[in-house]
C-alpha cells in the first residue's frame, strides 16, 4: 500500500494530467465521476476529518493498494 500527498510536485502533476485525460459525461454527476476516476486508475482518496478531503486545510492523500497501480499510474501520467 502506498500514501502519495499531492504536495508531491511529479505526483500532483501526474494527477492533474489523468483527470485532464478523463472526459466528464454530461450526464454525471461529479461524485459518480470520482468514483469513476478511482475505479480507472486504481487508486482511492483517504477520507479527511471533515469527511470532504477539498474542504480541509490538509491535502488528501491518494492510497494505491498495489504498487504496481502506483508504478503504471506514475510511468503513464507523469
Amino acid at each position: 500500500m502506498i500514501k502519495v500527498n499531492v504536495t508531491d510536485k511529479s505526483f500532483n502533476t501526474a494527477v492533474c494530467n489523468s483527470r485532464r485525460a478523463l472526459p466528464v459525461h454530461n450526464y454525471e454527476s461529479p461524485r459518480q465521476y470520482g468514483i469513476r476516476w478511482r475505479e480507472t486508475h486504481h487508486c482511492r482518496i483517504e477520507p479527511s476529518v471533515s469527511g470532504f478531503p477539498w474542504f480541509s486545510r490538509k491535502p488528501p492523500n491518494y492510497i494505491f493498494d498495489n504498487n504496481q497501480d502506483y508504478t503504471w499510474f506514475m510511468l503513464r501520467w507523469s
